[in-house]
């Protein structure tokens, strides 16, 4: 039998524990709860399978289920039971996260990639955010990769919102300003990162191969008082929630 729970949307999640490995007992469970889902006049039912589920997509959305969104492993689909339910939108962006590192010299900390994508001699280090990580923890993790240095957050310096980016979908570039906590280079991703430098500021904004984008993002690092993260850690323990960030 194939179960699911009620979402707080007036839809349906099927249990995934509840598939049955064979076709015909799913197609069979499946159509039955397309028809309790009807008759409870429920607006949606979702449903993941696992890419070994091959044969379960193929009767999902013969039964009339679409693809919503997928990673490595699973994809999920819905089924709209109501002609007119509204189904949120898949997910439409990347993030990524990008650091400006200064140390008490007043220098300013670039690197190099082995795969250059840009005119830029050096650029910050920085890159995606993974899988249920914070913001914070990703850009501090991503300074230490690219360049062996261990710094800490001070402001977030502000947001670009880009299309298009990888896959066809958007990317949300989240800039922030740290301090650095050790000064002595030791790039760590060295399949990724050519090359790390302390390079002194003003010599980088006099730098010709250095992008005006670049610089205005520095800029605004040194002049903007940009955001701090809040501490919602008591909050975070009364809604569930892994991770809360807020930056005010």
């Amino acid at each position: 039998m194939l179960t699911a729970k009620e979402d707080r949307y007036n839809g349906l999640i099927v249990n995934i524990e509840t598939i049955d490995k064979s076709i015909s007992k799913f197609e069979q469970a499946l159509i039955q709860l397309l028809h309790e889902a009807q008759q409870d006049q429920k607006n949606l039912i979702w449903l993941d399978l696992t890419t070994d589920q091959g044969q379960h997509i193929a009767i999902a959305t013969h039964l009339g289920f679409t693809f919503h969104n997928c990673e490595s492993h699973r994809i999920t689909l819905v089924y709209r039971v109501k002609p007119d339910a509204y189904i949120p939108v898949p997910p439409t962006h990347t993030i990524g996260v990008g650091a400006v590192v200064i140390n008490d010299k007043n220098e300013l900390l670039m690197v190099r990639d082995r795969i250059h994508t840009s005119s830029s001699l050096y650029k910050l280090p920085g890159g995606m955010l993974e899988h249920a990580e914070e913001l914070a923890k990703t850009v501090e993790r991503e300074v230490y990769e690219e360049a062996g240095i261990v710094a800490t957050i001070n402001k977030i310096v502000g947001f670009l919102n880009s299309h298009p980016f990888m896959y066809g979908k958007s990317n949300i570039y989240a800039i922030f300003q740290l301090t650095a906590q050790s000064y002595e280079i030791d790039i760590q991703d060295t399949n990724e990162i050519e090359e790390a430098i302390w390079m002194d500021i003003d010599a980088f904004f006099a730098h010709d191969k250095m992008s005006v984008f670049q610089k205005s993002i520095v800029h605004f690092a040194l002049e903007n008082e940009g955001m701090q993260l809040v501490n919602f850690e008591q909050d975070l323990k009364k809604c569930g929630q892994k991770h809360i960030e807020f930056y005010a």
